[in-house]
């Protein structure tokens, strides 16, 4: 690889780690707004199912395929100059696509009553209480929301398959600063009106009508040989089709886990649905960054590696991977399992819409998400090591399983334990370790061997920082929350709370460093001397000035 083509896949892969950053916070801002305006309660968790069937549909739909087959199969054609003989193959799967999902939309418009009731079997309403009424009119207006995000899915691909990074990677936050602000604008404080929550849907899915217009209007030069046709014969559909199937469903594993645990939410008390995902959406927030950025980033260099039969670069690229996201991903979940409530009172509590009776909820909910946090990160670099020796069977099939594991767990704490709807987010962490180590296990079979051992050394260094960080963080916590008065929902307040969370995060990330550093933990050491060096340039800089 030349350094010209190394300085370009390096650029590609700042942009898209920079847009998967930016989306989650804006992400992030528009989940935030939710409880705010919609509180812990009733009409939040109406707002909450109303999204659960549209956005499994997506997921099934759309999901995965874009990056595990459009993006390759278009690049592949455009690579051997035959744009003309890879866009009969696109043509044919947008079309399929499109089709599929305006039947599955109507088909999910016409039956919306008894999905509801299957995705939120533990409220006890009928199809004619003003409940039910509310639910299925919110979700029928969200159908729509699937085929525009799917069309602009599909443009995202496109853009990136003719190496369009820039204009591909940013659209999805327009659409989350657009939801966000149908949130803050619409919604209202009037009982009698469900607090706009109707108005509220209807400006989400225009967003999303707003986004695929947006990402269309970077992709048009690019579309020129889209035409209205479909070839199902066609060997380059074929392959596309073989490839997107399976990508697919493992990528819907994640939003079918999440239905299941909103699902025995809804047989516990009325606010449980929102806190359960101002919870979810609290820890995939460094999962998003953590693990996706990396995820992203390690696939083309695994499956080179892998095509040039260069197996130990393969090994050592997926064990440094590995590495990186357990280096930063495991601090993350004992960062959250100590800060729990602050965090959620941070970033959720800005009304009395939410009590400290929510807070303490939700806080108990993101502490048994906190395992999750670090097998998911696990499975979603090692998902991209299966996709980059052409398997994408095994991550479906071990997702099925996992999706099985939650079904059997959340029913067993449901009936025998006390531990409440905190025991859907202990029960989706479990599956997600199952998940993980199998994961790990297989591919150590196929790979013969990764050099576990070493592996488990690492593993054992970093929780040993960790918990180190984690005392000290408990220590710091307490003494900051008995000093000042964190509580309040004024500017202040806020503020208050804002520093004094900065600051034990400081406190607790520059102990983590300390220790790791001490313990001569690679990927401390690496930063240590990029840090020096930056420092050494600088001054070189001003020397020479």
């Amino acid at each position: 690889m030349s350094k010209l083509q190394k300085k370009s896949l390096s650029s590609a892969a700042a942009i898209v780690m920079s847009s998967v950053v930016v989306s989650r916070i804006t992400g992030f801002i528009r989940e935030m707004l939710i409880p705010t305006k919609f509180g812990v309660s009733e009409i939040g968790d109406m707002y909450n199912i109303a999204f659960l069937v549209p956005d499994l549909m997506y997921s099934l739909l759309i999901g995965g395929a874009v990056s595990a087959a459009l993006i390759p199969i278009l690049s592949g054609y455009l690579g051997r100059n035959e744009e003309e003989e890879g866009w009969r193959a696109v043509n044919t799967f947008i079309n399929v696509i499109f089709i599929a999902s305006v039947l599955a939309c109507l088909a999910g418009i016409v039956f919306t009553p008894q999905l509801i009731k299957l995705v939120s079997s533990g409220y006890n309403w009928s199809i004619e209480s003003n409940q039910m009424e509310l639910v299925v009119k919110l979700t029928r207006t969200l159908f729509p929301s699937v085929a525009f995000l799917m069309l602009a899915g599909l443009c995202n691909g496109v853009l990136n398959s003719y190496n369009r990074f820039a204009a591909a990677a940013f659209g999805p936050s327009v659409y989350n600063l657009l939801s966000a602000a149908s949130i803050y604008f619409l919604s209202n404080n009037d009982i009698e009106d469900n607090y706009g929550v109707e108005k509220v849907v209807v400006g989400v899915m225009l967003s999303a009508l707003a986004y695929f217009l947006f990402q269309m209007l970077f992709a048009i030069k690019n579309l020129r040989n889209y035409r209205p046709v479909i070839l199902l014969k066609h060997s380059g559909f074929r392959r596309l089709f073989s490839l997107a199937i399976p990508s697919m469903l493992s990528s819907s594993v994640a939003q079918i886990n999440l239905i299941i645990s909103s699902r025995f939410a809804t047989f516990f008390d009325e606010g449980s649905v929102t806190a359960l995902r101002m919870a979810d959406r609290t820890w995939q927030m460094p999962l998003g960054i953590i693990a996706q950025g990396m995820g992203v980033a390690i696939l083309p260099t695994l499956s080179a590696e892998y095509a040039r039969g260069e197996v130990s670069e393969y090994k050592s690229t997926l064990m440094k991977g590995l590495k990186t996201v357990l280096f930063l991903s495991i601090p993350s979940a004992v960062g959250i399992l100590v800060l729990n409530k602050p965090i959620v009172r941070t970033i959720f509590r800005f009304s009395e819409n939410v009590s400290e009776a929510d807070v303490s909820l939700t806080g108990n909910i993101l502490t048994f998400f906190t395992i999750a946090l670090v097998f998911q990160s696990m499975t979603t670099i090692l998902n991209r090591c299966f996709y980059a020796i052409n398997d994408t069977k095994t991550p479906l099939y071990l997702g099925t399983c996992t999706i099985m594991i939650n079904v059997i767990l959340s029913t067993l704490f449901i009936n025998y334990t006390d531990i409440g709807v905190a025991g859907m987010a202990l029960a989706y962490s479990l599956s997600a370790t199952v998940n993980a180590l199998a994961l790990l296990i297989i591919l150590d079979k196929k790979a013969k061997r990764l050099n576990l051992s070493n592996f488990l050394h690492f593993i054992t260094k970093i929780f040993l920082c960790s918990t180190i960080m984690g005392i000290i963080l408990l220590v710091a916590d307490n003494i900051i929350g008995k000093s000042i008065n964190i509580y309040g929902i004024n500017l202040s307040h806020k503020l208050l709370q804002l520093f004094s969370l900065i600051i034990e995060v400081g406190i607790g990330g520059l102990v983590y460093f300390l220790a790791t550093i001490l313990l001569k933990v690679e990927e401390a050491i690496n930063v240590y001397r990029t840090i020096i060096n930056k420092i050494r340039n600088i001054n070189i800089l001003g020397a020479k000035q």
